[in-house]
């Protein structure tokens, strides 16, 4: 067994390990006759001016970010910044629009549509979403609302409500 063991190396700049994988891979080279980790390589680069590569994404879970543990499984969670979820951030860019909010008058200028599945989990969130939304701005003046059931395009075709909210 003492010949099958894996030659393990160090960052000549900060002692981190490295293993011949990372060398394969690329995930740590030899700089200046030095064999540097990523991440000092990458320093390296961005003090001579050199491109820098962008680091890879890692999941981590969310006891490694010192977060706690979600209630439940299923719990629906938003990612981004602000009321709203990610997804409607990323597809509903931001306007300048021009028109005034009508406060103090029944009709409505604008409208904003939120969607989600058919389960106890999701209509909780949605309702959250909702709320953070119309509180997020003391100038919004829900008007009316209206809903209904369909069919969103995406990965998979479930049912959902969608709520469209005038204000």
């Amino acid at each position: 067994m003492a010949g099958d063991e894996e030659q393990v190396l160090a960052c000549a700049a900060c002692g981190a390990t490295i293993y011949p994988e990372h060398v394969e891979k690329h995930l740590a080279a030899e700089v200046d006759g030095r064999l540097l980790c990523r991440h000092c390589v990458g320093e390296t680069k961005e003090k001579s001016g050199a491109p820098v590569a962008p680091e890879p994404i890692q999941l981590v879970g969310e006891d490694a970010l010192g977060l706690p543990p979600s209630r439940s499984p299923k719990a629906i969670r938003s990612f981004g910044g602000g009321p709203g979820s990610m997804s409607e951030a990323a597809v509903v860019p931001q306007l300048n629009l021009r028109r005034p909010l009508l406060t103090g008058s029944p009709n409505a200028t604008r409208c904003r549509t939120f969607h989600c599945k058919l389960t106890d989990a999701a209509l909780g969130h949605l309702n959250a979403q909702i709320n953070e939304w119309a509180d997020a701005d003391e100038h919004i003046e829900i008007k009316f609302a209206t809903s209904c059931i369909g069919v969103v395009e995406g990965k998979h075709q479930d049912p959902h409500l969608i709520v469209t909210v005038f204000y």
